[in-house]
């Protein structure tokens, strides 16, 4: 609630940092009923380091969410520390390896189709899943990771004449489009640009010569990957190459503006969930170097926890505690103490507004709300500081009898919380 009464206050993007998912989904509940908004949620994604079949559904979670945050179209943001510190793509590529369709506009099929291979797509001869493109004939099958069903796109000639979305097990559609927004199916696009899979089979084949000679493995699964890209193929689990594709290291905190809030909700329980995961990294990446599947030239993944103190110097911190720690993600400047009262969730049905004659007129109303529930505290304010709203919620049924000794005495029975 701190959080969201900052963001409405200062008319400031704002970053909710919590310690996991679960969290993360909580926190954008909050959002969603305090501020009125559809917040992002940033998720991280595993990263693949063995050339194996794998699931993109975080990955294709994280794109739709990095697009909206590159558009400038998240206001608030809530993510992990996790996936904030892993390497993306830059912002600049993103944007440009999205485009848009629209019915009526022409455009060259098979320059649609390079545009998709570039963004990460794979060519197949039915779409089933994200990531994948078909074309038969002047059909075009695209499933764009920031859609919740594939597109359809019928052409005549080099006009776009219907597009609409259909579903993957009968193939029939089930909802016309006027446009749509294609986002790139990957977070690593090495032919995103014509010089930049040259520029990584390069440092791939440098670090194949800086090698020892016990390294032999290693060297020729370097210089065969770095001949795969040459080729204009994406070797497989491409993300052992991240930082030879990007050797800028971008992560999601190039995507904030500068005025943007950072709000980190226990920032003990952030630090040692953030501390876990660059473990565990640190251990993929090891093994992945011992079983002759990576450089470890390559193995910077992630922001060190040094560098993320560089990064979260940048930015307004606010660290949320309840209770006084010693653990902070940063030395706070400031220390502030705000009361705060714990409220029971309440399980009533729909509230109603009734007449500001139920309203005491010298008691004041503040909302509290939660994910599934809320209430409505009634505090005496005798000295006239906080005017009293014009309404005052009704809840059905009547609430719980209050004790002799609560503010709730001054008010009518049949007030008393939101569900």
């Amino acid at each position: 609630m701190f959080s969201a009464a900052l963001a409405a206050e200062t008319k400031r993007p704002l970053l909710l940092l919590c310690a996991d998912e679960k969290d993360v989904q909580r926190q954008a509940a909050d959002i969603r009923v305090l501020l009125g908004v559809e917040p992002v949620c940033l998720p991280e994604r595993e990263l693949q380091l063995r050339p194996a079949a794998y699931s993109r559904q975080w990955e294709n979670a994280r794109l739709s969410a990095l697009y909206r945050m590159a558009r400038g179209d998240a206001p608030v943001v809530v993510t992990t520390a996790a996936a904030l510190v892993q390497r993306c793509l830059s912002r600049e590529v993103l944007l440009a390896a999205a485009f848009s369709l629209e019915v009526g506009a022409r455009y060259d099929v098979q320059d649609l189709c390079r545009r998709l291979t570039a963004a990460g797509y794979t060519r197949t001869d039915q779409v089933e899943g994200p990531g994948q493109f078909a074309l038969r004939g002047g059909i075009l099958d695209v499933f764009s990771p920031g859609e919740e069903r594939p597109l359809r796109c019928e052409f005549f000639d080099d006009e776009l004449d219907s597009l609409g979305e259909f579903e993957t097990a009968t193939q029939r559609r089930v909802l016309n489009r006027r446009q749509v927004c294609i986002l790139p199916a990957s977070e690593l696009l090495p032919f995103a640009e014509e010089t930049t899979a040259a520029d990584a089979a390069g440092r791939m084949e440098d670090a194949a010569r800086r090698l020892k000679k016990e390294h032999a493995a290693i060297r020729q699964r370097l210089l065969d990957d770095a001949e795969l890209l040459r080729q204009g193929i994406a070797p497989p689990g491409a993300d052992r190459y991240m930082a030879a594709v990007c050797p800028d290291k971008t992560t999601a905190f190039d995507y904030l503006a500068q005025d943007t809030i950072l709000c980190a909700g226990e920032a003990g329980r952030v630090q040692e969930t953030l501390r876990a995961f660059l473990f565990q990294t640190r251990q993929d990446v090891t093994a992945a170097v011992e079983a002759g599947l990576m450089a470890g030239a390559f193995g910077d993944l992630t922001l060190t926890e040094p560098e993320l103190e560089t990064v979260l110097s940048r930015f307004a911190l606010c660290q949320l505690e309840s209770l006084p720690t010693s653990r902070y993600l940063l030395p706070p400047r400031l220390l502030l103490d705000v009361s705060a009262k714990q409220l029971s969730g309440y399980g009533g049905r729909k509230a109603r507004r009734t007449p500001p004659s139920l309203c005491p007129p010298a008691s004041a109303c503040w909302c509290s709300a939660a994910a599934g529930s809320a209430a409505v505290i009634c505090r005496s304010s005798s000295s006239g500081a906080i005017s009293p709203p014009p309404w005052r919620w009704r809840a059905m049924p009547s609430p719980p009898r209050a004790r002799r000794s609560s503010p709730w005495e001054r008010c009518p029975p049949a007030v008393s919380g939101l569900p």
